[in-house]
């Protein structure tokens, strides 16, 4: 069971989805939160390319900017603790300076998932590499993340992609320790080049779920082109809230084949993605 979550508090609009469904996932499992605060300060304090005699003006500047962005720091974290006691949630706010990956990384160890938008703006100033905390996570944490974007569907529906990987395997079992099947229709897809393989799959990601007492459905489907996208227009037919998924195998063969479609989910999914690896 969910007793303690981990929510990466940012300024984007996703992060403040985020911070609604963490509290909203907080209130049903009766968990905490811990509303984490990220001061970047290597990432505005970094080297630049400056003309000659522009160190001092650097430094001023950067003096300027993490002051500024401290601020903003102290108000997101004020904004989260002001929700939280009107959900009447138990929480706490602490306020890091760092990376915001690593950081989020060390502090994953003392919950149970990692609650954060799918695009992240802890430099307040949201540009293309948005996402990269976000991946980075995905790949590297010990924790489960659940992905949030802008848009959280309103159904108790729920796509749990199985193919038979140890990550896919743990990301379903997880998803059913912390209790987040409870109450939720679910629907496992399981794809491969062989229809046969695909079928023992579902069947076998079916029995687990009902080893713990779910009724699921189990579809085991050909691979017709892009897994990636096969799942994702599911996910659209069957108008999910959230989609259950492993993702980044460690071995190299495995990366080269199921990689790009792990990274190809997480940038086009419109849904919540429970992702663990």
């Amino acid at each position: 069971m969910i007793r303690r979550i981990l929510l990466a508090l940012d300024n984007s609009e996703p992060g403040i989805k985020a911070q609604d469904y963490a509290i909203e996932l907080a209130k049903k499992h009766k968990a905490a939160i811990t509303g984490l605060g990220i001061l970047d300060t290597p990432w505005i304090t970094a080297a630049q390319p400056e003309p000659l005699g522009g160190g001092a003006f650097k430094i001023q500047r950067d003096d300027a900017v993490i002051e500024q962005s401290h601020d903003h720091v102290t108000f997101l974290m004020g904004e989260f603790q002001s929700a939280c006691e009107k959900a009447g949630v138990k929480h706490q706010a602490i306020e890091v300076d760092g990376f915001p990956a690593l950081e989020i990384e060390k502090l994953a160890h003392e919950h149970d998932i990692i609650v954060i938008g799918k695009t992240t703006d802890f430099h307040f100033d949201l540009d293309e590499d948005s996402d990269l905390t976000v991946k980075h996570l995905a790949r590297d944490n010990a924790r489960p993340i659940l992905m949030v974007p802008t848009r959280v569907p309103e159904t108790s529906r729920v796509l749990v992609a199985f193919d038979g990987s140890l990550q896919s395997s743990r990301a379903m079992h997880m998803f059913i320790m912390l209790g987040l099947a409870k109450d939720k229709k679910i629907h496992i897809l399981s794809i491969d080049k062989d229809l046969a393989v695909a079928e023992v799959n579902a069947t076998r990601a079916h029995n687990l779920f009902s080893v713990h007492g779910f009724e699921t459905t189990a579809e085991g489907d050909a691979q017709s082109g892009s897994i990636a996208q096969q799942i994702v227009d599911k996910a659209h037919e069957l108008d999910v809230s959230m989609m259950v998924m492993g993702g980044f195998s460690h071995t190299a063969i495995r990366e080269a084949l199921f990689g790009s479609a792990t990274k190809s989910i997480m940038k086009n999914c419109d849904f919540p993605l429970f992702l663990h690896h």
